[in-house]
């Protein structure tokens, strides 16, 4: 997420960079490739976005004449370049007009083109069509740097959109924030999150203000399923639509409905500077949170010194669920999170840190990547940079599915890992592959059936385990890779899968684990009492006399007694028994069937009297 020059962000942002630069440590594995691109002056990246054809897209801006940039309108323009899959340029495009034009990100859109959304002060040049003294823009550009559309928005007052997303009516959602609109109803004070949406044309639905007395921010913003929108972003006010507010400012969580509703919102933080960056819905329908803080109490622990990266993951209904800081000693700072496809957390950001859990600063602020699991242990860290200012801003995955990610950012240093610099700042992009970190998931089948119902759980954990276990939730639990279970009682049940592994990071054993919840259901027929029943043949004779028991009971009885009145009993369904000594004999039956409803065992029996005669020779 592009770090705003009027955004709450940048206060801490600008701190940080005056820091004198650390020392750097060793630092290897993950490094692909990586590329500078830009010229002389100031050239700031804040967005990548994967292609079909398997390269990039990046966005950001550029203050340069020269170098990779061709075409420059004058003072900062918005700048776009196109890679293929090994970090080679080929296209740029310079977007912009006589004034300073700004792009805050790049969605990839679902026909794999792409949105662009900023704001601009130019009336001339790509945004002559711009009557006002500034507008937020949209632009839809395929993978050839071909304009499809664009659309300018009249600007409030000091009003830039932040993010920008597609919609499945196909229309956009837009959030950003405003600087005093008194002429707005709905204005609350200083700045307010500012919301716009727009049709598939461009043309604007409706705009929302939302905040309170204070300043209010808007950083991201997502359609989520069931229709409406979740965002967040930070707020200073305690007042108007923000309740709760832990002291200072506030990562502020907040659920719109279709037509920008407040449904309900969260102050998320501490009684110092907390900030919300990204959101993404997660696979269990929860809201996975990524931010900064300094704070250590509140919604905060475990902070590391100074700013932390901070995540959190909170319900659909805005119940905080679990929380992490991530850093060392001195500042770290996230601007963007997403999920690997083995179901764990990859952050992307700054880091000035040498300790904690940051490893191997190259000098002064470096882009740090941070690899951690769905209960906030992290798994692997890489910082990378040179002697100068290198800032992450922007992650994003391949469409392959495999494990490389590429990252955007900018970077003025001209050693370390970073080379082909231009002069100033460059965009700097990445690609890395990130280890396979241990991470539990398992698929089962069947799912449902009656009792005894066996299933059989399939591994599909990742990052090698050394031992995998299986709780099945009726009192079992199973070592293996691929157990079967059988249950034999009727009820619904959770499966959890432990995996451990060895851990060179720390030299330890470490653990995760994942929990279906009432994955299997197990019902029961309607029960069938048993009812006993047989034939004999023959039923007499001379001794030694030979009859051989047929079983005819009903309610499919799962065992068997005969008593056939000699003082002998066997317990198969169709015995065969020898009769020696002359006699007239009764013969019994007993069946008995358990009830798997309650585990009772219900029995019957059937006895026939007189019914073998065996004679003397």
């Amino acid at each position: 997420m592009k770090n705003l020059p009027a955004g709450a962000g940048i206060a801490a942002l600008a701190i940080l960079l005056c820091l004198v630069a650390i020392p750097a440590l060793a630092d290897n594995t993950g490094l692909v490739w990586q590329k500078s691109l830009g010229g002389s002056g100031e050239d700031y990246a804040y967005s990548i976005q994967p292609a079909d054809d398997g390269g990039y897209i990046v966005v950001g801006e550029t203050s340069s004449t020269d170098g990779d940039i061709t075409v420059s309108y004058g003072m900062r323009d918005v700048w776009v370049a196109k890679m293929d899959a090994t970090g080679t340029k080929i296209w740029q495009k310079t977007i912009g007009g006589s004034m300073d034009d700004d792009v805050s990100c790049i969605e990839r859109l679902s026909d794999g083109t792409f949105l662009l959304s900023g704001f601009t002060w130019s009336q001339d040049g790509d945004f002559s069509d711009n009557k006002n003294a500034y507008a937020i823009w949209n632009i839809q550009m395929d993978t050839s740097g071909k304009v499809l559309w664009k659309q300018l928005y009249p600007g409030r007052s000091a009003s830039y959109a932040v993010d920008g997303k597609e919609t499945p009516d196909g229309g956009m959602i837009m959030i950003g924030q405003s600087y005093y609109d008194p002429a707005s109803p709905d204005y609350h004070g200083g700045y307010d999150v500012l919301i716009v949406k727009s049709d598939q044309n461009g043309t604007i639905i409706w705009e929302k203000l939302l905040g309170g007395s204070g300043d209010d921010f808007g950083e991201n913003i997502l359609p989520v399923a069931g229709g409406g929108y979740i965002a967040i972003g930070c707020t200073y006010s305690n007042d108007g639509d923000v309740s709760g507010n832990h002291g200072s400012y506030d990562a502020w969580l907040f659920r719109l409905d279709e037509a920008g509703t407040l449904l309900w919102q969260k102050c998320l933080g501490g009684s110092l500077h907390d900030e919300g960056t990204e959101i993404f819905v997660t696979p269990e329908g929860n809201y996975a949170v990524m931010g900064l803080t300094n704070s250590n109490d509140g919604d905060i622990s475990g902070n590391h010194g100074g700013f932390d990266y901070w995540w959190a993951t909170v319900s659909a209904d805005g119940t905080l669920l679990s929380r992490k800081c991530f850093g060392g000693s001195d500042n770290d700072v996230a601007y963007d999170l997403e999920m690997t496809p083995d179901g764990n957390y990859v952050a992307l950001g700054v880091s000035y840190s040498t300790d904690g859990e940051v490893r191997g600063n190259h000098g002064g602020g470096d882009y740090w990547v941070v690899l951690f699991n769905r209960a906030g242990k992290v798994l692997w860290q890489k910082s990378l940079g040179g002697s100068g200012q290198d800032v992450g801003q922007s992650i994003k995955p391949d469409l392959s599915g495999n494990n490389r990610f590429s990252l955007a950012g900018y970077s003025s240093s001209r050693d370390g890992e970073v080379t082909g610099n231009h002069g100033l700042s460059d965009f700097w992009v990445v690609q890395l592959e990130l280890p396979a970190g241990l991470a539990a998931n398992f698929t089962v089948e069947p799912v449902s059936g009656t009792a005894p119902l066996t299933v059989r759980c399939t591994d599909k954990s990742t990052g090698s385990p050394s031992k995998i276990n299986y709780n099945f939730g009726d009192g079992s639990n199973v070592t293996g890779a691929n157990p079967d279970h059988t249950y034999r009682y009727p009820g619904t049940f959770n499966i959890t899968q432990t995996v451990v592994a060895y851990d060179p990071m720390t030299n330890a054993m470490v653990s995760d684990s994942v929990t279906k919840i009432n994955v299997i259901t197990v019902t029961s027929v309607p029960f069938v009492p048993p009812v006993a029943k047989f034939s004999a043949n023959p039923v007499n004779g001379t001794i030694p006399l030979t009859v051989t028991f047929t079983d005819l009971s009903t309610g499919n009885p799962t065992y068997y007694n005969y008593d056939f009145g000699d003082g002998v009993n066997m317990t198969s369904p169709n015995p065969v028994h020898v009769y020696r000594r002359p006699g007239t004999y009764n013969v019994t039956l007993t069946v008995v069937k358990t009830d798997t409803a309650n585990g009772t065992r219900v029995g019957n029996s059937a006895v026939q009297k007189g019914l073998i005669i065996a004679n003397m020779n």
